[in-house]
């Protein structure tokens, strides 16, 4: 199958997205939401999954209130990573999965982890989890999406799971042409991802509730984004990484911009 792109592999069928019986799926999330609002249907119809986040760890010092952090309703000396963690493990234990949460501090606290570091933190925790099946963020529009995703894509590249999967970023994936450009970007490094056909119908009660659990980023993308998380509830859009003969992807472009979505 073909993306509007055309930087997919072909088939003439689309394949479906099925995973073995019984396999162990990992996915992981830039933020403390991100997995569940790309993946939450796949990781309802497949209990026991493992949500591994990035970006999940306590800054050092909380700096002054971020104006994300604002809209999410919080407020100056509040512990917000611990909240964000709550909401997380509430909205993954709804889907039947479980929180892996790595220690690097979201950017937006005034330290930026290296590609490399987090790259060597996911690889540690796949090797200690072994799972069957690993689903990566697309990595679009967001600087911490992009991060993690190559560095998923570096830690991945010499694993190969049974099955890598490749899951479009929700809220950030309507935004036009950056899948797109995402895609080329990754057939130029010599990647090869073949898209899936999955149910076009909306999100499961399961997902509804989870993405329900995470009160404070569901206000501010209420606050800040245009249908708020309405995309979320949106069919999941996933592709299967079928090639990867390439070079560590690392910093493969510079940021494509945004608004200030910091946290997110």
């Amino acid at each position: 199958m073909t993306s509007d792109s055309g930087h997919v592999a072909n088939a003439d069928q689309p394949a479906s997205l099925r995973l073995p019986v019984g396999a162990k799926l990992v996915v992981i999330s830039p933020h403390l939401d991100d997995g569940v609002l790309s993946c939450g249907d796949l990781l309802a119809a497949h209990p026991g999954a493992v949500v591994v986040t990035a970006f999940a760890g306590r800054p050092t010092t909380y700096p002054p209130l971020t104006s994300w952090d604002e809209r999410g309703g919080f407020v100056d000396g509040a512990d917000v990573v611990r909240a964000r963690q709550q909401e997380d493990e509430r909205a993954v234990t709804v889907l039947g999965a479980h929180p892996y949460w790595l220690p690097f501090a979201d950017p937006q606290y005034g330290t930026k982890s290296a590609g490399h570091d987090v790259a060597d933190a996911l690889t540690a925790v796949l090797d200690k989890l072994s799972p069957d099946v690993v689903a990566v963020p697309l990595g679009i529009f967001h600087d911490d999406h992009i991060l993690t995703s190559d560095a998923a894509i570096d830690a991945l590249r010499l694993r190969r799971p049974s099955l890598w999967l490749v899951y479009a970023d929700a809220i950030y994936r309507n935004v036009p042409d950056l899948v797109e450009r995402r895609l080329r970007d990754l057939s130029d490094l010599g990647l090869t991802l073949r898209e899936l056909d999955v149910p076009r119908v909306g999100a499961g009660d399961l997902k509804r509730r989870a993405v329900a659990s995470y009160h404070s980023q569901v206000r501010a993308l209420e606050r800040s984004w245009d249908g708020g998380a309405a995309d979320a509830f949106a069919p999941e859009r996933y592709w299967q990484m079928v090639n990867t003969d390439t070079a560590a992807v690392g910093s493969v472009r510079p940021p494509q911009g945004r608004p200030d979505v910091n946290g997110r």
